[in-house]
């Protein structure tokens, strides 16, 4: 065979090099020797090859670049999920195939990109390790002299992360590579002087590194021997720098070090910024596909240490996996409006007040509409949350009438939904009773909203404020509070709601109930988030395992507005302004079957 053919001429040799001057490369030019490679040509030229592997680009090369790579290259750089989603590949069972990129793994490059310090919580097998691989593969590809460091709780873990980004580089065009200076197992190197590394987590991992792009892979996995000292000793190598970053991803492992960054994140107490990616996300799981995967598993808590995202015990938890699902698909933060109402209270409710998006607050106003107030006072000193946790009282959904079981009257089709949101630890009694007044009196339809108010140490210091603020204007009435049996024994009911160890559990059942049974729907994040680590705890109380369960406690003294007249009243006149369809929908079903079983406990009283 010639190691030189006439009719490809057009190959560099080393007589072209004679005058010391580097081959000039170009993308017509490799792929043409590529060609001639194929039909077992053998030019006698340097192959632009790192160690005659043609998926990799030499170091140090000579290249030229067509206006259109350079703009094409400018365009990858400053867009990472258009690079993703045109020439990122992953290994499959099937060999090399592009990545079709999920909307969450978009987002998440997104957010890789533009925080310096990320921190991810996701269910398994949703490609989070794929998605860190593309990103740092772009990383050592668009940056210069950068080292990327890969940590994971086991080598091989380790070894597998490198090994998806490798595959992402060498399937890169040619004029896009960065040149391979080393290629080893644990080790990229480049001309453009990035380099990735990867290591297993040791108390010592990173240190004598220079790090500018830290992946911590698994992190709530590391063993909690070493993972405290492990993070003491490299987050000040990477915090110095201006440019340095850390993404840090893993599956819920408990309460543990990744739990307390990725919580204070979550309530904006470090600057790491929190993505969630739940197994609901993927395209193909559905309720169905939890159901089988439940059912193979064998528990709830086999379940959850593969696919959930909850840190708690799943069996502790009071709401099942699948309404923490919904709760969190449908969740959202609330809007703050700049009220005219508060403008001359002396109270501020930035950041403290907030509203479901699309909410008018025009409709707060409106006579046929009608709300709960779920009211818990704290001392407003720091440590408690002061809350009012405002539900609209709506018809249910269609779907949702139709699932009722055992209706027992038209109630039982009716819903309360939370629409609204003031929560606050810094706020005086006194402050919190303007705003509080000046919601419900001001802001909303005095006329159409009641209130539980949990009884506590404030509650009558908060009864007498709302009475007595504002004198030469003043419009509180005694009614809107709702009143209830303070004992058991008690003949008079009294104004406020208040717990004790016998009814607290039977009042969380009931939330459990309602919230399952789609009579109570919760979208606040903060409330989501508390439900999410809200349920028995080892002495058996129910509680926060973790956190304050302020607002979830709000929702649980809110169920008992069911079981009072109160409530009653107001659908009797929502039943004659409601659409017609929904109604003869209710009417169906309800004498359908009219067992009058409802599973509520309407009287508790006689059941504590």
């Amino acid at each position: 065979m010639s190691d030189y053919v006439g009719d490809n001429r057009w190959i560099p040799t080393e007589n072209d090099n004679a005058s010391g001057k580097k081959l000039v490369w170009s993308t017509k030019s490799i792929n043409d020797l590529l060609v001639a490679l194929d039909k077992g040509y053998r030019p006698q030229v340097s192959m632009p090859f790192y160690e005659g592997k043609q998926n990799l680009r030499k170091g140090n090369i000579v290249f030229e670049y067509t206006e259109d790579e350079i703009a094409e290259l400018a365009r990858c750089a400053n867009d990472i999920v258009y690079f993703a989603e045109k020439y990122a590949v992953v290994m499959t069972d099937e060999g090399i195939q592009k990545v079709r990129m999920r909307d969450y793994q978009k987002e998440l490059l997104h957010n890789f990109q533009n925080n310096r310090f990320n921190i991810v919580v996701a269910a398994r097998q949703m490609g989070k390790t794929v998605t860190a691989s593309i990103f740092n593969a772009w990383y050592i590809t668009f940056n210069y002299d950068k080292t990327t460091l890969l940590l994971a709780n086991k080598s091989e873990s380790t070894k597998e992360i490198i090994d998806k980004a490798k595959v992402v580089l060498e399937n890169l065009p040619y004029f896009m590579k960065p040149g391979i200076l080393k290629y080893d197992v644990m080790t990229v190197r480049a001309d453009n002087g990035c380099r990735l590394v990867g290591q297993s987590t040791t108390s010592k991992s990173g240190i004598g590194f220079t790090i500018h792009n830290l992946y911590l892979d698994e992190f709530a996995h590391v063993h909690p021997t070493i993972v405290d000292s492990f993070y003491e000793n490299i987050y000040p190598t990477l915090s110095a720098s201006n440019v340095s970053r850390i993404n840090i991803t893993s599956t819920q492992n408990g309460f543990n070090k990744f739990y307390d960054i990725y919580h204070a994140a979550v309530n904006g107490e470090n600057e790491y910024f929190p993505t969630r990616i739940d197994w609901w996300q993927h395209p193909e799981r559905d309720d169905a596909w939890y159901k089988r995967e439940f059912a193979n598993l064998g528990s709830e808590e086999a379940f959850n240490r593969q696919y959930g995202n909850e840190f708690a015990v799943a069996s502790s938890l009071l709401l099942d996996p699948i309404s923490l699902k919904n709760a969190r698909k449908y969740s959202e933060e609330y809007i703050w409006h700049d009220l005219e109402e508060f403008e001359n209270i002396h109270a501020d409710t930035e950041g403290f007040l907030g509203f479901k998006k699309g909410f008018d607050t025009e409709e707060a106003r409106d006579e046929n509409k009608f709300w709960l107030f779920s009211v818990d006072i704290a001392e407003g000193s720091g440590g408690d949350f002061s809350i009012v946790n405002v539900f609209q009282i709506v018809p249910m959904k269609k779907e949702h009438i139709l699932n009722v079981n055992n209706p027992g009257a038209m109630y039982d089709f009716f819903k309360m939904e939370q629409i609204a949101m003031f929560r606050s630890n810094e706020h005086t009694i006194e402050d919190f009773s303007k705003i509080l007044y000046t919601l419900a009196c001001d802001v909303f339809n005095p006329e159409n909203i009641k209130m539980v108010i949990e009884f506590n140490t404030y509650g009558t210091i908060l009864l007498k404020y709302l009475a007595t603020i504002f004198p030469s204007r003043n419009e509180f009435e005694d009614e809107m509070v709702l009143r209830f049996k303070h004992r058991h024994d008690s003949k008079v009911p009294k104004p406020g709601l208040k717990l004790n160890s016998s009814n607290k559990a039977v009042f969380c059942q009931n939330l459990k109930k309602l919230v399952e049974g789609n009579r109570m729907t919760i979208n606040e994040k903060e409330t989501v988030n508390e439900a999410s680590v809200f349920g028995t705890l080892k002495n058996g109380n129910y509680g926060a395992q973790l956190g304050h369960d302020d607002i979830i406690m709000s929702c649980v003294t809110a169920t008992e507005f069911f079981n009072t007249t109160a409530y009653a009243d107001y659908i009797e006149e929502m039943l004659d302004i409601i659409d017609k369809d929904i109604y003869n929908v209710m009417e169906d079903v309800l004498y359908k079957d009219n067992s009058n079983s409802g599973d509520m406990q309407y009287d508790i009283y006689d059941i504590i």
